[in-house]
């Protein structure tokens, strides 16, 4: 199998070198990183490693970090891409599980699912089992943890055009699109994960653009005309 880890960064020079290490033990997937706009030494550190690295000029969040990582990675000659943090909440000693699962399940999209245990903090416990509770329902298939950016995307999806949201809730609009186009689920549980390098999301202004982009996905079309790209 032929893929490449896709990392979506900004400003995350305190952990980095911790992930990409660690990723020395999978060198037989290519690392990329996206630096949405860093104003430290993110990019030097992943060129440091031999990373290949895609610059923002600015930052514009994770949403157009991965559609930017998606572009790319759709033009490479791989199978797969596999998107995880820089923070360390996504451990890189599971990617054998989702490797092995897309052996057996080629065409599914695999999300790492989390459980809401004391290792989470209350608020996004609460937040985190309204979004799962919420996507499950457009997506007419249960989705225990909606909001983990550890996941596994076949090549074939890579071109569609998901969502157009530049922020964190583009993760949770991509799901309502493949699901609407039928693509299959499959989970791969993984720790919870939480220290003092916390997610750079900010619950309330989040929580506003979760609740928009949910009202205004029932009025979106989300066919996509080539499922082979």
């Amino acid at each position: 199998m032929n893929g490449i880890i896709l990392i979506s960064a900004y400003n995350s020079a305190a952990t980095l070198s911790n992930v990409l290490d660690e990723l020395k033990d999978h060198n037989y997937l290519n690392v990329v990183l996206i630096d949405d706009g860093s104003d430290d030494n993110t990019a030097e550190i992943a060129r440091s490693y031999g990373v290949h690295v895609i610059q923002h000029e600015k930052n514009y969040g994770k949403g157009a970090a991965l559609q930017t990582g998606f572009h790319y990675a759709s033009g490479q000659e791989i199978d797969f891409v596999i998107t995880l943090d820089a923070d360390e909440q996504h451990p890189v000693q599971f990617i054998p599980d989702f490797l092995a699962l897309h052996q057996k399940h080629p065409d599914a999209v695999l999300l790492g699912t989390r459980q809401r245990n004391k290792n989470m903090p209350w608020i996004r416990k609460f937040s985190n089992s309204i979004s799962a509770f919420l996507i499950s329902k457009r997506a007419k298939q249960n989705i225990y943890d909606a909001q983990c950016g550890f996941r596994l995307i076949p090549k074939r999806y890579l071109s569609w055009h998901f969502s157009s949201l530049r922020g964190f809730i583009f993760e949770l609009e991509v799901l309502i699109a493949l699901a609407k186009n039928a693509v299959d689920f499959k989970f791969v549980p993984i720790p919870t994960i939480y220290s003092k390098n916390q997610s750079k999301m900010t619950y309330f202004d989040s929580t506003f653009k979760f609740i928009f982009m949910y009202i205004t996905s029932f009025f979106k079309s989300y066919k996509q005309r080539n499922h082979d790209s």
